[in-house]
């Protein structure tokens, strides 16, 4: 075959094939001629038998009945190839499949049939278009395949060229792929280039992502539209432009005269709801309801660790929507409603009401903390203007709220810092999408990589993804690793650190509310107390510790989507891992541990006190008294039994416990022995519901029981019982209190003297150098110090001279109260002889504790930065 003449030019000869004869004969006598041709181009071929010197030559014609004369090679099936000028036929033989665009239409005139050629150069680059009569004798612009005979091509990975009898097949895209029409080029056409080039294009069959969006032959799945079926019916892609540029519905989203609207969510297209602002109103209400109990919990001095341990909790069973685990669709659905604890504007599906980009809605994400820091910065201002000029305060007085506003901000960040995190790691959230051709094995992919969120070709010039990623790497940088960086910052400095065990220590006596009773962690307190206070002063950092772990969920729930079984592994060891530094630790300080601390405390200060007094020789005959859970009373081990179940540290394992447990769910419906719809199926999923239902009910109850005990004090709940401390309400800057005579009850009793002093008498280790050396372990560290050292030791602290000044102060005002005690009582006998009852309490010195030891006419200071304002 002559390309340039356009003709053949030679006979090829048709041999033998497998040694058997070319004359072969039916049963009824017919002969007929069996034999091998070597490989040929599609199209008519004239055949020229050869017998004894004698020639006889059929000529390729195809009769108006059908009857062929000659040859006319076809390709086999999983092959592909054309005769010149075939066009593009569907199931019916006479019918055209693909009509020309307009461009191409206005090309069908310039092509010259004698050349071979177009006549316009501009048309060179179009397909080519010719006039078709169809069956319905309609003439219609039908696209040309090809103007040349072609060989057979095996068909690309991912698609289908099956044999048919009626009409010339192209390939045709499969389940779970998408055939692309390329310009003809040796990178697009690959090895087929040489026997495609006279085409305009050649194809590219590649995986769609999902699998499930592509349902063969280019078709889109419902809810799915566009090129591989990469975006959902939103509002933003429900009209298209036509080849006029004029607007009208798109057909894949529009059933008759109804909109269908779907939205992206994890990757995929899932359905808007049917009323998105009820979602809005549902989401406020329930933050409104939350901030109302985190409000009344906060007034009455209870933790709100429980609220944080929940939030986590909650976060990390919203994650596991996003991995590509085959869970049920109620689970699927319940993880979605969970997803709003962590600030997922998805729930709301906002594409589903306003013409809403993907880049947009994530910048919009990006921004959202800095539209609520904002917002904080303006009620700041405000509050200033209303301090200043309506309440007429002056002074630092009018700047009081500036603390407490920048404690706000922090706290904005904590509870968005998951969500922010994975905002800004998928857009480095890109991968090779592969997929196993169904008919030869092979996996099938253009080796392109296209983030998993959208579709979008990753680090290619000129791509959506390359745009966003200098604000994603913005927001790694202040989100993801400056905050981090920053609660580092003000929790491990050894002056802050030490502030923030001794407001702890003070919180675990219900007192620091006011700068009275917190003279030197006030300030610390309103700015950073959220970072730290909810733990135990030992482990103030523990905030670092479960920024980390939301981190590497975050993290891997992103980069290791593609393979969900090795994804769902490694957030198993992930919370494992930190579920074994959580019961070694046991960091959070619970209301019913808050006396624990404080005893553990007093028994650091006292083993304190009696090294100093052994070393000065001072026999010292203390006995301590360990409470062993054998030694206990039945009724007392009940209410240890009852309360353990309602520590914070308890909550945390068990919800952790769940954590790993319904991951490990999650891979057992990996398996692929676990058939849909079945028993085993239909059980795993019911035991998935029912540890994600027991464990949000047990969670629901401890902060409903916290709540009661709250709000109604005086409601004996014994197995929640927790240590009372003194009913102080919040300081502000303008104020002072009268603290003389301040108390709370216990079960409506009065405390003791006694029980007030007991509770009061506690010293912050870190003051003490001495302590400095045991790692904060609240054990004395074992020295070697002489007595000279110690002394020397103690008198070179900082704030020793201080010490010493507060107690020559401290030494007048005991004489004074000595004083008033004296006519209290005087007082009081003169009114029991008159039958009246009346109490006196006393005066209350509302400066740092101290305790003082008296060695003849020596005095030496036991503790330096003392914290109550009981004298002791």
């Amino acid at each position: 075959y002559d390309s340039n003449l356009k003709m053949y030019t030679e006979w090829v000869n048709c041999t033998s094939y497998m040694g058997l004869p070319i004359w072969q004969q039916k049963g009824t006598g017919t002969p007929y001629l069996y034999c091998d041709l070597p490989r040929v181009l599609v199209g008519p071929k004239d055949v020229m038998v050869s017998v004894a010197g004698q020639n006889t030559t059929s000529k390729a014609t195809e009769g108006a009945d059908g009857r062929i004369d000659g040859l006319f090679p076809r390709c086999q099936a999983t092959y592909y190839g054309q005769k010149e000028d075939a066009i593009f036929r569907g199931p019916v033989r006479d019918m055209c499949q693909d009509e020309c665009t307009l461009a191409s239409a206005k090309c069908k005139d310039s092509w010259n049939a004698e050349n071979r050629t177009h006549d316009r150069e501009e048309c060179e680059e179009l397909k080519h278009c010719t006039k078709f009569v169809d069956l319905n004798e309609d003439l219609v612009n039908c696209t040309v395949l090809t103007r040349e005979d072609e060989y057979c091509r095996p068909c690309p990975g991912g698609s289908s060229c099956e044999l048919n009898t009626q009409f010339e097949e192209e390939p045709i895209s499969m389940e779970g792929y998408w055939r692309f029409e390329l310009p003809v080029s040796p990178e697009n056409c690959l090895e087929s280039y040489d026997e495609r080039k006279h085409r305009t294009h050649c194809y590219g069959v590649f995986p769609c992502n999902p699998f499930e969006a592509c349902l063969g032959d280019n078709t889109c799945a419902h809810g799915y539209t566009g090129e591989k079926c990469d975006f959902c019916c939103d509002m933003m892609h429900r009209y298209i432009k036509d080849d006029y540029g004029r607007k009208i519905p798109n057909p894949e989203c529009w059933a008759g005269n109804k909109q269908i609207k779907y939205f992206r969510q994890y990757g995929e297209c899932a359905p808007c709801p049917s009323n998105p602002w009820m979602i809005v109103a549902m989401l406020l209400g329930g933050a409104i309801s939350g901030g109302t109990m985190a409000y009344i919990m906060k007034k009455k001095h209870v933790s709100l660790g429980i609220f944080s341990i929940g939030v986590d909790y909650l976060q990390i069973l919203a994650l596991l929507s996003a991995t590509k685990t085959p869970w049920p669709q109620v689970i699927l659905d319940l993880y979605t409603w969970l997803s709003a604890f962590n600030f997922n504007i998805n729930i709301t599906a906002p594409e589903c009401a306003f013409e809403l980009a993907y880049e947009d809605k994530w910048r919009m994400i990006m921004i959202m903390p800095a539209l609520m820091l904002a917002c904080v910065l303006v009620a700041n201002y405000v509050l200033i203007v209303v301090n200043k000029f309506v309440l007429n305060k002056h002074g630092k007085d009018i700047y009081s709220h500036g603390y407490r506003l920048w404690g706000v901000a922090i706290r904005i960040i904590w509870y968005t810092y998951l969500s922010l995190s994975m905002n800004a790691l998928e857009v480095f959230n890109c991968s090779v999408v592969e997929l196993e051709d169904p008919l030869t094995g092979e996996l099938v992919s253009d080796g392109k990589q296209y983030m998993q969120e959208t579709n979008w070709v990753c680090y290619e010039e000129g791509s959506l993804q390359v745009k966003l990623i200098p604000y994603a790497i913005f927001g790694l940088v202040v989100y993801t690793v400056g905050y981090p960086v920053y609660v580092a910052s003000v929790l491990l400095p050894t002056e802050s650190a030490r502030k923030c065990r001794e407001d702890q220590i003070l919180r675990a006596q219900d007192l620091g509310y006011t700068r009275k009773t917190n003279p030197h962690c006030y300030e610390h307190r309103l700015k950073y107390g959220k970072l730290y206070y909810y733990y135990k002063p030992k482990c103030w950092y523990w905030s670092l510790v479960v920024l980390f772990r939301k981190f590497s969920i975050a993290t891997i729930s992103l980069m290791f989507r593609a393979n969900a079984t090795f994804q769902m592994c490694m957030i198993v060891l992930a919370i494992f891992t930190f579920s074994v530094f959580q019961v070694k630790f046991q960091p959070f300080m619970s209301m019913s541990e808050r006396e624990e601390v404080l005893n553990q405390h007093k028994d650091a200060v006292a083993e304190f006190n009696e090294e100093i007094e052994r070393r000065r020789g001072i026999s010292v005959n203390r006995m301590k008294t360990r409470h062993l859970l054998g030694q206990m009373e039945v009724t007392a081990v009940a209410k240890f039994t009852a309360s353990y179940f309602w520590n914070y540290n308890t909550v945390e394992m068990i919800l952790l416990g769940c954590s790993i447990l319904i991951n490990i769910f999650g891979l057992m419906f990996e398996s692929k022995y676990l058939k849909e719809k079945s028993f085993e199926y239909e059980t795993l999923a019911n035991m998935t519901v029912i540890v994600i239902a027991l464990s949000l009910f047990y969670l629901l109850m401890v902060i409903w029981t916290e709540i009661v005990v709250a709000v109604f004090p005086n409601l004996h709940c014994s197995f929640v019982e927790r240590f009372q401390g003194h009913n102080e309400d919040d300081d502000s800057e303008s104020s002072t209190r009268n603290l003389i005579g301040t108390t709370r009850s216990k079960s409506s009793k009065t405390m003791t003297e006694e029980e007030i002093s007991l509770e009061m008498a506690s010293i912050e280790m870190s003051s003490n150098p001495a302590f400095m050396q045991s790692n904060n372990t609240g054990m004395l560290a074992e020295t070697d110090l002489t007595e000279d050292e110690l002394n020397n030791l103690v008198s070179q602290h900082p704030k020793y001279q201080k010490a010493v000044n507060q107690v020559k102060d401290l030494a007048g005002k005991v004489r004074t109260l000595k004083k008033e005690v004296k006519e209290a009582e005087g007082q009081a006998q003169f009114d029991n002889t008159h039958n009246k009852k009346k109490k006196t309490f006393g005066s209350v010195y509302d400066g740092p504790l101290l305790q003082v030891s008296k060695q003849g006419n020596r005095t030496s200071l036991l503790g330096s930065d003392l914290v109550g304002p009981q004298v002791s």
